[in-house]
């Protein structure tokens, strides 16, 4: 058995493996997005890693390097995603050999998104662990959110909910085409990185990797870093071909929500935020979304995303007013919902403890926000 690097040259026989041992059919295998997520460098190298025995591959772990901010500190970090074993070598702890290697170079390593029946098994290596994401939804028209529910609610509780939404908005936030990056590398270092221990550090570099460059989907980025601080979003629509009522729905993913008052995260109120993301909801209204959601690690926005007029969904899905679809592409009412693992090694290997609302972890972390579909239909990804 050998643990090699991942490079270009392993990745047909990569796919050949995922597509055996995984899923047939899956975006990841485009090679374009597949050396976006696990920053391949120019060299085709990565931080994924290979487990191969005589020569075939018989397991994989794909790392997506980074870099995290603990406590004010720069250290490195991976995203787990895709850790898959030969069918044949499962329960043979080759799957344990594959995590460990990566701890050994990573002191912060993290997952979103993983299955159920691995979550004890990070439990006993030390990570600690979150049901998850905090999910705060709301409607942008009535008919339209209502067809996003699983269960039958009165529209006109929904007509209501939206009354409260926009009193008085009279401005109209549009792309910053010519957004500053390092206005929001300063943004993050000024609110995120002082409030939160840990957070994935998004300097220039992680804002133009993420989501100028990304190849999965188009980002925009609405608001004033200096004044009102930022929201990066998209646009997602629904694909389910088989329901005319309901495919190419529009609803807005609020992706990244950045105050420019750092005091938002410890409890103040500001009115310019608030009016920032009425603003930006507004904004998706006009352009066709129906609903919007955004997903966090912690509840230190909850103040401020009550007063605009969200509210939180429960894990389960609850209450129905709330329970809009859990997936989009393909669309899905209810999926296990986005759930978190983390581990941050220090000093004598002794691993740290931080309470979920000391972290900043998003959406767009790790490996959660990119196409289920691909390619994306034509004109989808505005």
């Amino acid at each position: 058995m050998k643990l090699l690097p991942f490079n270009v040259t392993y990745f047909a026989d990569v796919v050949d493996f995922l597509k055996e041992n995984w899923a047939q059919n899956h975006p990841i295998y485009d090679e374009v997005l597949f050396n976006w997520q696990y920053r391949i460098n120019d060299q085709g190298e990565s931080d994924s890693q290979l487990l191969v025995h005589e020569d075939r591959i018989i397991g994989f772990l794909g790392n997506i390097p980074s870099v995290f901010s603990i406590a004010g500190e720069k250290l490195s970090g991976a995203g787990l995603t895709m850790w898959i074993i030969d069918k044949k070598y499962r329960n043979t702890g080759l799957g344990i050999r594959l995590l460990m290697e990566t701890e050994k170079r990573f002191p912060m390593t993290y997952t979103l998104g993983c299955g159920q029946q691995v979550v004890p098994l990070y439990k006993r290596m030390g990570y600690t662990y979150m049901d998850s994401l905090n999910r705060y939804v709301i409607p942008l028209d009535v008919t339209g959110y209502q067809k996003l529910l699983p269960e039958a609610v009165d529209l006109e509780d929904i007509g209501k909910w939206l009354n409260h939404i926009f009193p008085e908005v009279d401005t109209r936030e549009l792309p910053l085409d010519n957004i500053s990056l390092k206005q929001m590398e300063l943004l993050y270092n000024r609110t995120i990185e002082k409030a939160f221990i840990i957070s994935q550090f998004r300097d220039e570099s992680f804002w133009n990797w993420r989501y100028v460059n990304s190849k999965g989907y188009n980002y925009h980025f609405l608001g004033d870093p200096e004044t009102t601080g930022a929201a990066v979003v998209r646009m997602d629509r629904v694909y389910d071909i088989d329901n005319r009522l309901l495919h190419g729905t529009k609803v807005l993913r609020l992706i990244e929500l950045l105050p420019a008052n750092g005091d938002v995260w410890h409890g103040k109120t500001d009115q310019r935020f608030i009016a920032l993301l009425r603003a930006v909801l507004l904004w998706a209204k006009e352009n066709g979304c129906v609903a919007a959601d955004f997903q966090l690690s912690n509840n230190r926005l909850e103040h401020i995303l009550s007063e605009v007029g969200f509210k939180k969904q429960n894990i389960d899905y609850s209450p129905n007013l709330c329970g809009i679809a859990g997936l989009f592409q393909p669309f899905r009412y209810k999926v296990n919902r986005i759930n978190v693992a983390w581990k941050v090694k220090l000093a004598e290997q002794k691993t740290a403890i931080v309470d979920p609302n000391d972290t900043y972890f998003v959406k767009s972390d790790c490996d959660m926000d990119r196409p289920n579909i691909w390619p994306l239909p034509e004109g989808w990804n505005n």
